[in-house]
Formats: C-alpha cells, structure tokens, sequence
C-alpha cells in the first residue's frame, strides 16, 4: 500500500540553505533566559526546588489568595517565601 501524500500543496519548500541559516541563527541563542524582575535592582531570578512540610506550604498558599483577593503584597507562594527568606538572612 502506496503512502499518501500530505495535503499541503500551498506549503512552501524550504531550501538546505535556508535549513542551514536558519540553525546557525538560532544555534547562539540561550535556552531559557532567566527572568528578570520588575524591580528597581533589576535582580535576577532563579528557580530552584525546596521541600516544605505540607502544613506549611497550604498556610502560604491561603496566604498568597488571601493578599491577591485584598490586593496585598506578596501576592504568590514564590514571593512569600522570597520575603520570609530575605528577613531571616537580614537577622543573621
């Protein structure tokens, strides 16, 4: 049995040389740029993976949805746990 051709007769033909120019404009690029916050440092977020008791991690997340629908800041788990973290260092 005969394989049917796709139905894209309006598709353009890339050429090799089209392939190859593109692959070297996009070879230099980064992949996934860090996001940069809005703030008046321009600081450089990361991510990374804690663990947190499940407990805790409901009582930030009622947190965040309680400062979201009051229209308070920290507004996300992520930001709640960056300003608890930026205390606790500024103690020690």
């Amino acid at each position: 049995m005969a394989l049917k051709k796709p139905a894209f007769s309006n598709r353009r033909v890339v050429t090799e040389a089209e392939a190859d120019a593109l692959a070297n404009r996009l070879a230099d690029r980064p992949y996934g740029d860090e996001k940069v916050v809005a703030e008046p440092a321009q600081e450089i977020l990361t991510r990374t993976t804690i663990s947190l008791p499940q407990n805790t991690l409901r009582e930030i997340e009622d947190l965040a949805l309680h400062n979201k629908r009051n229209g308070i800041s920290p507004k996300s788990v992520s930001a709640i746990i960056r300003d608890a973290l930026d205390t606790y260092l500024k103690k020690v």
